[in-house]
């Protein structure tokens, strides 16, 4: 928690009311974080148009943490929030309110009388005179037709295949290839060392570490 305090008096002086750039491009004016052995986690950063970030992370998981904006009447709104095993739940001004739904009411079922049974009248089963049937005449069977013998054909004739004669190759000369000129050569620059745009410090321990950046 030590860290986050010194950090939010950091933060307190922002600039948001004077940046006039795109918010994409805001630069980062100061950022903290910090491991600790025990499994908890913080980090906190603001940046030039007036936006602060901070979270901290227990070792059972459970995140807390807040930010804040400006809008474009120089107001700002702050946003704290909680995540963990029992959910997401965020307090703050400018949090949009769900509007109140009504739930639209069930029709209650109504009484439907059942039809009246309406009896067939009785009509007997009328009898069926049997029809005269004539029998089949009688058909021949078909003949079987001979079937023509099949005819000798002779195989053909064997016809070789003429061989191909071998052409002569004339063996390749060897060509005249000239040796590179090391003369001229070229290396890899050597690096550029990096300067970052501000202090930065860090800090490394067994289990853990932490890390600063102020913006010159």
């Amino acid at each position: 928690m030590k860290f986050l305090v010194i950090f939010s008096a950091v933060v307190g002086l922002s600039l948001g009311q004077n940046y006039q750039g795109d918010p994409k491009n805001a630069a980062i004016l100061a950022e903290q974080r910090y491991l600790g052995g025990d499994g908890r986690f913080g980090a906190a950063y603001t940046q030039e148009d007036g936006v602060n970030f901070k979270e901290e992370s227990d070792p059972d998981g459970t995140r807390r943490g807040s930010y804040s904006y400006l809008d474009p009447n120089g107001q700002r709104h702050t946003i704290s929030y909680t995540a963990g095993k029992h959910g997401f739940a965020a307090t703050g001004d400018g949090i949009p309110q769900a509007l109140p739904t009504t739930l639209p009411v069930a029709p209650q079922p109504q009484y439907q009388p059942l039809p009246q049974y309406n009896s067939p009248e009785y009509r007997p089963p009328q009898q069926q005179q049997p029809q005269y049937r004539p029998q089949p005449q009688y058909q021949p069977q078909p003949q079987p037709q001979p079937q023509p013998q099949p005819q000798y054909q002779p195989q053909p004739q064997y016809q070789p295949q003429p061989q191909p004669q071998p052409q002569y190759q004339p063996q390749p000369q060897p060509q005249y290839r000239p040796q590179p000129n090391y003369d001229t050569y070229s290396t890899t620059p050597a690096p550029h060392r990096f300067y970052p745009p501000g202090k930065l410090s860090l800090n490394r321990s067994p289990d853990g570490f932490s890390y600063s950046f102020n913006k010159a």
